[in-house]
């Protein structure tokens, strides 16, 4: 099974895709934690990381979502292997936030859309909602630090959420509640 969580950055996907993971395994469940991009595929994951932390943009956004896009092709055999071992994939950022940050930096939907149409696709995808977390972000990371952007990519997930039929977790007070929160949401499906 893929598992697949959204959202913008610094709203606390890492922490719950963690916790997630380990209540997988309480449970007697055999799980991979995958972040996207995967930044130790090379040539792609070494690239994106010097385009996303290396101050400017210096590529056409058409070029940089081609990188995204191969870097999950790249990814893909691996997790195909997970899930053919019966393995759960938690897959943070995956065809969804490619298609986000590309709508919300001004491409088409349906190219982004035609260029990820032969990855393997989730079997439940959730996006987060709520407030970032203004003191995790990046000061390095190029998308972090523009807050305009990041506003403008929350509405593209939430209208992406809905095209595609995501299930909503807010993000709550408190670790805790957000975490229980989404096994309740998860633990329906496994």
């Amino acid at each position: 099974m893929l598992i697949t969580l959204y959202g913008i950055n610094n709203i606390g996907k890492s922490t719950q895709a963690k916790r997630l993971v380990k209540r997988l395994e309480e449970v007697g469940k055999e799980v991979v934690y995958v972040k996207y991009p995967v930044y130790d595929i090379g040539p792609t994951g070494p690239f994106i990381n010097d385009v996303l932390r290396g101050g400017l943009q210096d590529v056409s956004e058409h070029e940089l979502q081609m990188w995204f896009v191969l870097n999950r092709y790249q990814y893909q055999d691996q997790l195909k292997a997970h899930l053919a071992a019966g393995k759960i994939v938690i897959a943070e950022d995956y065809v969804g936030t490619g298609i986000a940050w590309g709508v919300a930096k001004g491409l088409d939907v349906e190219w982004l859309e035609n260029l990820n149409k032969h990855l393997i696709k989730e079997d439940l995808a959730i996006l987060f909602e709520g407030k970032r977390r203004m003191g995790a972000k990046e000061e390095v990371h190029v998308h972090e630090q523009n807050d305009e952007l990041v506003a403008r990519c929350a509405v593209v997930h939430r209208e992406l959420g809905k095209k595609y039929g995501w299930e909503v977790s807010q993000v709550k007070d408190g670790i805790n509640r957000t975490t229980e929160s989404l096994w309740e949401m998860v633990k329906g499906s496994i």
